[in-house]
């Protein structure tokens, strides 16, 4: 199983044609929402026909949805490929004059025999398209069409549509377009990144994956950079083949992005990341360099040399035992201070490595 989007989800206790190798556990997955979650319901009315809200429903489903894929990803990191059982509750929580919605969903993670006969034949595409359906996919349509004519325009209400629906066609073009109004933004540029993250979370975990890896390698914006730092590491996208790709890569630029990533937690570990790990340490060792030329120089007055390097980045001489330069504040291996150079990182996955194996082995 790839990722805990794949595991099976199903309200009856078992399922036909499929045999139970092991019950693992109860699991359970809270997510609460103040009222303010459903604030322009609240606002306004004007959706509201025959007694219901359309915006009322889509909200409830988003973090309805929101409470499976936790309950997956949990099922997931023990080893399960299936949640039997399933139970959904919905909770009002009040006191000193505000409310907040709490959705529960428990099951049971099993492991089960070729879970993927099951997705395989019920596969089925459904033959009816609801008027509410419709109406999606004309709005979806139409964003898809303005993005590809670089016509996009992300204000509260699209990123609303993007976020509930899960619209990934063009997760590359809003990511661009959040891009260009985050570095043009005077003020709002935390509401442009919030509102950013919660649409990487609506779509699947392999897409926004690709997406902010490329994105990264490819932007030559710094102080994007950094938040894509974050949304890379609050996302937990790990993907230790890329890492890989990225660590021995020709750009130098390339390599110390990498570095950046590669020490970031992950959702969940195994022994297999031991091999991980220390292949990384491998490549670190070798393809991060001290960039810095070793030199002598005689001291003021005296006749004695004292050892130098000359910084390669703006030239700069300075003692041997001073650890940045103190002309441009690189390390020796070009690294700002800002930045994870090669020695931290090496000294993180040793970290990592010791605690898998004092865990597992």
């Amino acid at each position: 199983m790839k990722n805990p989007k794949d595991v099976l989800v199903t309200t009856t206790a078992s399922i036909d044609g499929l045999n139970v190798k092991q019950y693992i556990k109860p699991i359970s997955a809270h997510v609460v929402a103040g009222t303010g979650f459903f604030s322009d319901f609240a606002a306004s009315l004007s959706d509201v026909f025959g007694g219901r809200s359309q915006t009322y429903q889509r909200q409830l489903s988003s973090i309805y949805n929101e409470a499976i894929e936790t309950l997956k990803r949990s099922a997931y990191e023990i080893g399960g490929n299936c949640i039997l059982g399933l139970k959904v509750d919905l909770d009002e929580i009040s006191g000193k004059g505000k409310s907040m919605f709490m959705i529960t969903a428990v099951g049971t993670a099993v492991i089960i025999e070729n879970p993927t006969k099951k997705t395989t034949d019920s596969n089925e595409k459904n033959e009816n398209i609801s008027q509410d359906k419709m109406i999606e996919l004309r709005l979806r349509r139409k964003l898809i069409q303005k993005a590809r004519e670089n016509k996009l325009d992300l204000d509260d209400s699209t990123w609303e549509f993007l976020s509930e629906n899960n619209v990934h066609e063009i997760s590359k073009e809003v990511l661009k377009t959040a891009h260009t109004e985050y570095e043009a933004a005077y003020e709002g540029k935390e509401k442009i990144y919030q509102k950013l993250l919660t649409y990487l979370y609506s779509i699947s975990e392999d897409v926004r994956t690709t997406l902010l890896y490329n994105y990264l390698m490819e932007n030559k914006s710094e102080s994007f950079d950094k938040k894509l730092y974050s949304l890379i590491k609050e996302l937990m996208v790990y993907d230790s083949e890329k890492l890989e790709q990225y660590l021995g890569a020709e750009d130098l630029e390339i390599r110390k992005k990498a570095l950046q990533i590669v020490v970031n937690d992950k959702s969940f570990y195994s022994t297999e990341d031991i091999d991980v790990y220390e292949k990384f340490i491998s490549l670190i060792e070798k393809n991060y360099p001290k960039i810095v030329q070793y030199s002598t120089q005689k001291k003021m007055l005296s006749s004695k040399e004292t050892e130098i390097w000359i910084c390669s980045s703006c030239g700069v001489k300075n003692d041997a035992t001073l650890k940045r330069c103190t002309g441009c504040s690189t390390d020796i291996y070009g690294f700002y201070t800002t930045q994870i150079n090669p020695e931290t990182a090496i000294e993180k996955l040793k970290e990592n490595i010791e605690i898998i194996k004092n865990n597992f082995i």
